[in-house]
């Protein structure tokens, strides 16, 4: 193409904040279960940045509803037990934190 752009609409799997409904001051949760996946957006269709162990460190932001069966944004404070690096954000089932 001569002389124009393209802007590419970003994908499903970059979900960030704005799909939140609920938002929260910044709280900090430890992951209650072992093998929680943490994503790029809130919903198994999305990519899985990793795995979060019981007692990995989660800061929350923000949540999809109410806090039974919703999906909370937040970063992990310090380095997973799997290697997820600390301020990796990312949407994790609000179920297993704690």
């Amino acid at each position: 193409m001569l002389g124009g752009s393209v802007a590419l609409a970003p994908t499903a799997s970059a979900v960030g904040p704005s799909a939140c409904q609920f938002n929260s001051p910044d709280v900090n949760f430890k992951v209650s279960t072992s093998g929680a996946r943490f994503r790029t957006g809130p919903g198994k269709r999305h990519r899985a940045i990793g795995t979060l162990y019981r007692g990995d460190s989660f800061r929350y932001f923000c949540r999809t509803r109410g806090f039974e069966k919703s999906w909370s944004y937040g970063k992990i404070l310090r380095r997973t037990t799997t290697g997820i690096r600390p301020g990796t954000r990312g949407w994790v089932y609000s179920k297993y934190l704690d």
